[in-house]
């Protein structure tokens, strides 16, 4: 079977979910503790802010074992006592996949349609193969849900419009600005959603840009990738005045920005409009400066309106990628049902080979090698017929392998041992 224990921003709380989120370097010691207590020994971890979703192969337990198993080992890994079972969704092979697909493809998201999730799933699944963690089964599962995910993307509407807060953000920044490429901006944090709203900068034509941090190597890292300017946080306040747009993103629990920067930056601009935009919760901008004579400012909750304008959009585009996600489902079910009848396949070969063997052995008296030749011609293609026969039959009898009663009475007829 193909398992899936997980929990998310849908069942959860953040305080929940936080107690299981995996750094990257817990993964393989996690796999390990499963491998060693229950030799479940296929797997693929997921953990993002808003999911942690461990997918599994197996065979030797039933579904039910399976998942308290996993959850188990879970809970002892992350030394919880209560194992919040109930925060949990357990899914199995064919919703499994469905699941997976709708992930990849934005449906499950926050933000229906974003793309970070693409590169969250794509680094889970290389970082679990390299560690030879998965197998042919999940493999497969994890590369069609990459093909599932390109194909909603650019077969459908669902990337219309901003639904981000940071790219919503943009939005508003191009049109409130004339030519927005010539303007000058500060961005302050070095997060992965600064690294998103610098990258819709970007988009957008923006090359002078600066970014201050915390932490001064994150700030050098983000501008260097692309080709910016770093400001040494300490300093970013007296330097507020020669930008045109002022974007904060950090998880600071207090103001970075107060009514008296912006004052101080006003009076130095001379009346030049300067617009700033506080993503971060809770602000890091007073509200106050906004009443500044020449200061836009724009908040979180200011954004929503563009995003749900832009959801709404986003929700219809789901609608029209279900059929994609329904015939790549499908396609991966077929391939993974017929694996069920690789032992059937692999003894009917078998056994009419062993007959074939057996009855040439009779003929082994005739002395013309070209009549012998003749022989094993025959009967060889005899059993290759018989043998296209039968599977070309047990493929329609099983449904591809997924009738698994007609399946075990086909296994018992040929003597399969799973």
């Amino acid at each position: 079977m193909i398992g899936l224990l997980g929990i998310s921003h849908k069942t959860a709380s953040l305080d929940i979910r936080g107690q299981y989120t995996f750094l990257t370097e817990e993964i393989q010691p996690f796999y390990e503790e499963v491998q060693q207590a229950t030799d479940i020994t296929d797997m693929v971890v997921l953990s993002t802010c808003n999911r942690t979703e461990i997918y599994f192969s197996q065979s030797k337990y039933p579904s039910k074992k399976a998942f308290e198993l996993v959850l188990e080992q879970l809970n002892q890994f992350k030394k919880l006592e209560n194992s919040h079972a109930e925060y949990f969704y357990r899914k199995k092979d064919e919703d499994v996949a469905r699941h997976l697909f709708e992930v990849i493809a934005g449906f499950d998201s926050m933000v229906i349609g974003e793309d970070q999730i693409i590169g969250q799933v794509k680094d889970a699944y290389l970082f679990c193969t390299k560690a030879n963690m998965t197998d042919a089964v999940l493999m497969r599962l994890f590369q069609k849900s990459f093909e599932a995910g390109k194909r909603v993307r650019t077969e459908t509407a669902i990337k219309v419009g901003a639904t981000s807060v940071s790219a919503a953000a943009v939005e508003v920044c191009n049109n409130l600005v004339d030519d927005l490429s010539q303007k000058k901006v500060l961005l302050i944090g070095a997060g992965d959603t600064a690294g998103i709203a610098l990258q819709s900068l970007m988009k957008k034509g923006v090359t002078d840009f600066s970014v201050s941090n915390r932490t001064l190597e994150n700030a050098e890292l983000l501008a260097k990738r692309y080709n910016g300017k770093v400001i040494p946080f300490e300093y970013y306040p007296n330097h507020l005045s020669l930008f045109d747009i002022v974007m904060v993103v950090t998880s600071s629990p207090t103001y970075l920005i107060d009514k008296e920067m912006v004052e101080t930056s006003a009076e130095k601009r001379n009346g030049k409009p300067q617009l700033f935009i506080d993503l971060s919760v809770p602000r890091n901008i007073e509200e106050q400066a906004g009443t500044i004579p020449g200061i836009r400012l724009f908040g979180v909750d200011d954004l929503k309106q563009n995003i749900a304008e832009n959801t709404e959009k986003r929700l219809v585009a789901v609608e029209s990628a279900r059929p994609i996600i329904d015939e790549m489902v499908a396609e991966f079910c077929d391939w993974y049902a017929s694996r069920s009848l690789r032992p059937a396949i692999k003894a009917i070969k078998a056994n009419l080979q062993r007959v074939n063997q057996e009855e040439l052995n009779g003929y082994k008296k005739i002395d013309s090698e070209e009549v012998q030749r003749q022989v094993d011609e025959y009967t060889n293609h005899l059993t290759q017929r018989y043998a296209r026969i039968l599977i070309k039959n047990l493929k329609e009898i099983t449904d591809n392998g997924r009738d698994a009663e007609s399946l075990r009475v086909i296994n018992e007829l040929f003597k399969v041992n799973e």
